[in-house]
């Protein structure tokens, strides 16, 4: 009896949690791209229209790219969500900075006043 209960428990439960556990990661791999539009966005909306900006936001815009493909990797390899969500945030945080530190160099060269720039 207990063998037969075993055999039901594997057989029933342990697919449905498989399964649930995927849905659960594909929700979280949409973080980063919700981080990756997020950063998309600002650099649409910061940065000045010069080709120099444009070029130096895009090379932003990969280098983070790249993070998050490996923090996408590690959350199908491993299902560490609170891993994965750390790794998306730090990633997501350091595009914002460096992407404000290109918006501020780029607006002082041109000359322009920028005072709300993330604001």
């Amino acid at each position: 009896m207990l063998t037969a209960t075993l055999f039901v428990i594997f057989l029933v439960i342990c697919p449905q949690l498989q399964t649930h556990a995927q849905n659960n990661t594909e929700v979280d791999l949409q973080n980063s791209q919700n981080a990756l539009q997020t950063v998309k966005l600002a650099l649409e909306e910061k940065l000045p229209a010069n080709t120099e900006a444009r070029e130096m936001g895009n090379e932003i815009l990969a280098a983070l790219e790249r993070g998050l493909k490996i923090c996408d990797e590690n959350l199908k390899k491993d299902s560490q969500i609170a891993a994965y969500n750390m790794c998306v945030a730090s990633n997501k945080g350091l595009a914002m900075a460096s992407l404000g530190e290109l918006a501020g160099q780029q607006w002082a060269k041109s000359g322009a006043s920028r005072p709300g720039l993330f604001f």
